[in-house]
This record gives structure tokens, C-alpha cells and sequence, in this order.
């Protein structure tokens, strides 16, 4: 029998991704779940990507879902993210990458909570994709509460339609010094300044705090905007989800500098020029999340991996330097020693006690530089 007040069905798989929602540990606030009660998500995921592993292993697109196919409605009120747009990669010709995607509801429910926002605050979010979110924040805020921005001018005008065909109408532009409250829906390097010069003095900003070249070394960071307004401090945590790269233009993915393809001549002269030396540390160091994490802010142009067999493979800037690591030795050649930097990285954060990321501090300054620092460190060690 059809619901005569939901005859599109959408309410009742509504209710039942909430619940869903609640019985993993979110939505505690009654405001916020009605919010997502309220909300229909299919008109902010009129269609997604479908997607598979390619031969290489690889996350690829394999179609598009739309209302034309039976699981496109009762797969958008699943706790999934949903991956809603492509773009190519600057400079590598014939590549895409995901560069939209509507967040998995319980991420979006997690973020809210986590900033602690409710009514009486004014909230800016930075990375509007489908409006979704913006939805929520207009449902639980109202509509001149909330701010939402975007980089991508194609994405801010088909979530603005969306959320006014539901009556919500917040503000498309950010002002300084307005917001109680700044949650950032896509992953950065670094906190760019102008969230701090957005803020209220003593605002929460909320962001994944990740390397573009390799997402699985990241961290939340939680900031508090300080009293006089032109720099903020916080701390990291272990991220709940992770974000795709801030764009640095519309019509490119970020996914940071590329690993070298090297021809067969290429790899010849690298082995002409490897040295080999020995370590007393580990390959698999480059593996710990938080060592990693340090590793990166303190050597941020370093990208680094392992195989799967257990070795570690390390490029510099420009593919200028390399290494190889693997059951204690080093071949390394161009410019610089890279595992000489891992090294180095390593014995400072074992000197400090190898704090995990929670004990780190974190700081904007009023040049704009992010910065970290460990436990017992002043500000002439801490690292980018």
C-alpha cells in the first residue's frame, strides 16, 4: 500500500538511513536528526557515478545512475558517499579523477556534532558540492544563518537551484570576521588564512588536514580562532573520514605533484647513479599513520610509499631524488639523500617520546603559515 504522505517513498528510506546513521553513534542531537529527516537527498543526487576496480586496482567510473534506474533512489538513502562528478588532472592528458562527491551522511552528522554547532550560531561552509550539506545547516540554522561557498561555479549554481526549489536560501559569499562556526567539505594541505580572517574571534574551524599526493596520510584539525583574530591553535585528531583535495582551479582535479613515469633509458641512468648505503630504520616506518603524518608536514615536497612487499620507494621534487628501500638497505641517488630526511624526521620524533597526532599542536600564524609541533617543542621546531 503507497504511504498517501510519502508517495514517492522517499520519507520512509529517510527514516531508515537515520536509523542506520544512529545505530553507528551519530545524530544524537534530536535538531540534527530531524534535519536529515526533513531534508530529501535525491534532489541534491538527481544522478552518480557507478563505480568498479580496474585490472590495475584502480577506483574507475563504470556508468552513471540516474531516477531511470530502479536503485538509484534507495541507494542515495544509504550511509554512502556518492561520487557525482569527474574532472581531468592538470597536465596528464586523458586522466579524470573524482572531484564532487554528496559525503556519506554519518561524515556530514559526525562533522555538525563535532563543531558542536546549533542554533544561534552563524556557520560558513567551505565546498558546497551538491548543496546537501548546506541543506541540513539551512534546516537546523535557517537560511541566514548559513553560508556556503565553492570553487566551482558549475557546482554553486545547480546546488543553488536545488536548495531554493526547498525554499532554503542561504548567503553565497563569505565576509570576514562573521562566522561562529567554519567546516571545510574537501581536503587542504594547509589552513588557508583567509578561513581565519572569515572567523569570529574564538570560531571553530574544522578541517582534513591531508596530502594531496597520497590521501591516506592525513588528520582532522580542529582550530580556535584566537582572541585577536589573526591567528588560530588547535589540535589534530584521527580523521573520521577523509576528503578529496581542495581544487586550485575549477576545470582540474588536485591530486599534487604526480609520480615520475620513467622510460627504460630513465630508469637505466638511475641505476648508473643509485648508491648504496645501510639503515637501522625500518622501511615500513613510512607505513605508521602518525609518523607518516609527521613526515609529511615535516618534509611536505617528499612523496613516499611502500610496496607490498614491504619496501620503501621515495621521490624528491621533480623526481631530482630517489631511494629504495628494502631489509636495511638504502639505494638512493640524485640531489639529496631522501631517506637521510626520513631519518632525520624519525630521531626527532622519537626524541619527543613518538607522540601520537592528538598531543600535536597546531597553528595558523598571521603570515599564513600552518604549522606543527610536538609535545615539548617550541616555536623554532615546529614544521610546516
Amino acid at each position: 500500500m503507497t504511504d498517501t504522505n510519502d508517495p514517492d517513498g522517499w520519507r520512509s528510506l529517510a527514516r531508515s538511513m537515520v536509523r542506520s546513521i544512529k545505530r553507528d553513534g551519530y545524530l544524537h542531537s534530536p535538531s540534527l536528526e530531524q534535519a536529515f529527516l526533513d531534508v530529501p537527498r535525491h534532489v541534491f543526487v538527481p544522478e552518480f557515478f557507478r563505480l568498479k576496480q580496474s585490472d590495475e586496482g584502480l577506483t574507475v567510473v563504470d556508468g552513471i545512475v540516474d531516477a531511470v534506474d530502479p536503485a538509484w533512489l534507495a541507494t542515495v538513502y544509504t550511509n554512502e558517499a556518492l561520487i557525482t562528478q569527474v574532472k581531468p588532472i592538470a597536465g596528464r592528458p586523458g586522466t579524470t579523477t573524482f572531484t564532487c562527491s554528496s559525503s556519506a551522511p554519518a561524515l556530514m552528522a559526525d562533522m555538525i556534532e563535532e563543531l558542536g554547532i546549533e542554533r544561534g550560531m552563524d556557520v560558513l561552509e567551505i565546498g558546497t558540492g551538491t548543496g546537501y550539506n548546506a541543506a541540513i545547516l539551512c534546516r537546523l540554522l535557517g537560511d541566514q544563518a548559513v553560508t556556503t561557498i565553492d570553487i566551482d561555479p558549475e557546482l554553486s549554481a545547480q546546488a543553488r537551484e536545488r536548495l531554493a526549489s526547498l525554499g532554503c536560501h542561504p548567503f553565497y559569499e563569505a565576509i570576514a570576521g562573521a562566522y561562529d562556526r567554519i567546516l571545510a567539505t574537501h581536503a587542504v594541505a594547509d589552513i588557508p588564512y583567509d578561513w581565519v580572517r572569515w572567523g569570529k574571534p574564538g570560531a571553530v574551524v574544522l578541517a582534513d588536514l591531508r596530502a594531496p599526493e597520497n590521501n591516506t596520510v592525513g588528520a582532522w584539525a580542529r582550530v580556535v580562532i584566537d582572541q585577536d583574530g589573526t591567528t588560530a591553535t588547535g589540535t589534530l585528531m584521527d580523521p573520521r573520514g577523509y576528503f578529496m583535495s581542495a581544487r586550485k582551479v575549477p576545470e582540474f582535479a588536485n591530486v599534487g605533484e604526480p609520480a615520475p613515469e620513467l622510460t627504460e633509458e630513465e630508469h637505466q641512468q638511475r641505476a648508473e647513479r643509485t648508491r648504496l648505503r645501510r639503515t637501522a630504520v625500518a622501511a615500513d616506518v613510512v607505513d605508521a599513520p602518525d609518523f607518516a603524518l609527521f613526515l609529511w608536514r615535516a618534509a611536505p615536497r617528499l612523496m613516499f610509499a611502500t610496496t607490498t612487499d614491504g619496501a620503501a620507494i621515495l621521490n624528491g621534487p621533480r623526481a631530482e631524488s630517489w631511494a629504495h628501500v628494502v631489509g636495511g638497505d638504502v639505494h638512493h641517488g640524485g640531489a639529496e639523500d631522501l631517506w637521510a630526511v626520513v631519518e632525520q624526521a624519525y630521531e626527532r620524533w622519537n626524541s619527543a617520546g613518538s607522540p601520537p597526532k592528538e598531543s600535536w599542536t597546531i597553528r595558523v600564524d598571521r603570515h599564513g603559515r600552518t604549522t606543527v609541533r610536538l609535545p615539548g617543542e617550541d616555536d623554532r621546531c615546529c614544521v610546516g
